[in-house]
């Protein structure tokens, strides 16, 4: 037991220090990459910031995983009387404070969505549908039109919206909600919750964009439907002030106009070429380089365990 929980201590520790580590990085560094995002279609941009606000937490759990348990089973003798020291301790009750944390973010941001979109569905009218999702026509203007839930996602048009939009427009506004729906986006920003550390905000801000431009291209598949989009944007950004989107909706309008000015004036100007972006110009460079470094990873595996035994021995210590 007490070497369970030695074991236990380093792994967090250590995962800690990963974790803030690639944290500051991330927060230091996404913007490089955001200015390239035009080489990739808006699905792939959104992919790379997604990818860039979990890799810390994906990182330090892989690290942990094939690195520091490892070594520590390896080449810890299992009956010591070696005292951990207070680093570590403090460390891992750190970590231990970061996940309670997180869990709590997401605890609450979940419950808040649950109460709003609890109110949003007094009285509301099932829509009939051939999509896969369920829309639900509710009576309050605001919000016009959002995707509710994570493992059975649900889409709210405000009566004012369905009163409002033209069949066209609606249909393709409620394709762009469906899109979101493939792409779990709202279950994305349940793990943001989770995964919490200063100065993410504008990272996520960012991906949010990427996603709407994203589940823009999705939606539509020619310049009328284009248009048809534009239109609903149009219309519901003057229906009414846009309230506050709850932590784990993504409405077709979020906050702030110039994001909204930004779609519709891509809209307009719809080319179907946006839609067949690859990003294959990166693989050529991504995947030899995720090979070369499990290869690497391979060769050298038992020189690495050792080493970090050497480092989680001073640690110790």
């Amino acid at each position: 037991m007490i070497f369970a929980l030695r074991c236990l201590g380093v792994s967090l520790a250590f995962f800690l220090i990963f974790y803030c580590v690639l944290s500051f990085a991330i927060t230091q560094s996404w913007k490089l990459v955001q200015r390239h995002a035009h080489w990739f279609a808006s699905r792939h941009a959104a992919d790379v910031l997604f990818g860039m606000r979990i890799l810390p937490v994906a990182l330090a759990t892989l690290l942990c995983i094939v690195f520091v348990i490892p070594s520590f089973l390896m080449f810890e003798p299992r009956i010591s009387s070696e005292p951990v020291g207070e680093i570590p301790l403090a460390l891992g009750l750190g970590c231990s404070l970061l996940f309670i944390a997180g869990a709590y973010n997401a605890w609450v941001a979940y419950s808040r969505t649950a109460r709003a979109v609890e109110g949003w569905l007094k009285d509301a009218t099932e829509l009939p549908t051939r999509a896969a999702v369920r829309i639900f026509e509710i009576r309050p203007e605001v919000p016009s039109l959002t995707l509710t839930g994570l493992s059975s996602p649900k889409v709210l048009v405000s009566s004012s919206a369905v009163a409002l939009l033209g069949a066209d427009e609606l249909n393709a506004a409620l394709k762009h909600e469906i899109a979101h729906v493939r792409r779990r986006d709202n279950l994305k920003k349940l793990l943001f919750r989770v995964c919490i550390f200063p100065g993410m905000s504008q990272l996520e801000a960012a991906w949010s964009a990427a996603e709407e431009m994203a589940a823009d291209d999705e939606a539509v598949t020619s310049t009328r439907e284009a248009l048809d989009l534009a239109a609903a944007l149009i219309k519901l950004s003057r229906l009414a002030t846009v309230q506050p989107a709850c932590a784990l909706t993504t409405a077709l309008l979020q906050d702030g106009t110039s994001s909204v000015n930004a779609r519709i004036e891509r809209l307009v100007v719809w080319d179907a070429s946006r839609r067949s972006l690859s990003r294959s110009t990166a693989e050529w460079y991504v995947r030899p380089a995720l090979l070369g470094s499990l290869v690497a990873v391979f060769m050298t595996y038992g020189i690495a365990i050792r080493e970090v035994h050497t480092l989680t021995e001073w640690l110790v210590r």
